[in-house]
């Protein structure tokens, strides 16, 4: 009998462990001429989640290339679908940002996006990266496109300058045909070391004669702010 129970157990933590893998993001523009405004907000929102207990982690990037340059990018990560079912005083979350966040921000998107962990190369200390390159890559087939992502990453296990490739896939509020792939860097010279991805992608996808599984890759700089945080130090 305690064998069986050992048994079911182990079985029950790994059906736990593969289901925490939901990310969610929201991504805000600052209003005009309120970018401070927004930031001291936005943490003073931050210290209304720490004060009401919530366990949960949230990252905090300014966009720094591209068009939404200047945009903010907040996320919570490690999920389980319930999770959302139970967040944190729901409405006084909302009362909070009514109070300090939304007067100089509005929120852009948000979306929740599945982590594909045998796709990714990850530590402890890769969300808090100084940069992450965020790889947006839309594709026509998601099972050929995860192939593709699996080579890649399998390239990158023999550069030791690249220690944090975390791929997503978006699963609502967006284009369900994405992955997202944040690429950790603490140097502008280790964020030079993917700065080919696009054909290093393109002679995967040959190389596994596969047809046009990348429609599209779009490329954007992500400095963490650890000021717009609520992680372990």
């Amino acid at each position: 009998m305690k064998r069986i129970f050992l048994i079911v157990l182990f079985f029950s933590g790994s059906v736990l462990a593969q289901d925490n893998r939901i990310a969610q993001f929201a991504v805000w523009e600052p209003k005009e001429g309120m970018a401070t405004d927004f930031q001291r907000g936005y943490q003073r929102h931050l210290q209304w989640h720490k004060t009401a207990g919530d366990t949960w982690e949230w990252y905090g990037w300014y966009i720094r290339s591209g068009p939404r340059f200047g945009q903010f990018v907040d996320a919570t990560f490690n999920h389980s679908w319930a999770d959302f079912d139970s967040p944190v005083d729901p409405e006084g979350d909302r009362a909070d940002n009514q109070l300090n966040v939304y007067p100089f921000g509005y929120v852009r998107t948000t979306f929740k996006a599945f982590y594909l962990k045998d796709q990714s190369i990850a530590t402890s200390a890769s969300l808090r990266s100084k940069m992450l390159r965020m790889v947006t890559i839309s594709v026509t087939d998601m099972p050929s496109a995860i192939k593709i992502i699996d080579r890649y990453k399998n390239s990158l296990r023999s550069n030791s300058d690249v220690s944090t490739l975390m791929a997503l896939k978006v699963v609502d509020g967006g284009n369900a045909n994405q992955i997202i792939l944040l690429i950790g860097a603490n140097s502008w010279e280790q964020f030079g070391k993917t700065e080919n991805i696009q054909d290093q992608l393109a002679a995967i996808e040959s190389g596994l004669k596969l047809k046009t599984t990348i429609d599209r890759i779009t490329s954007e700089t992500l400095i963490f702010q650890q000021d717009m945080s609520l992680v372990p130090e």
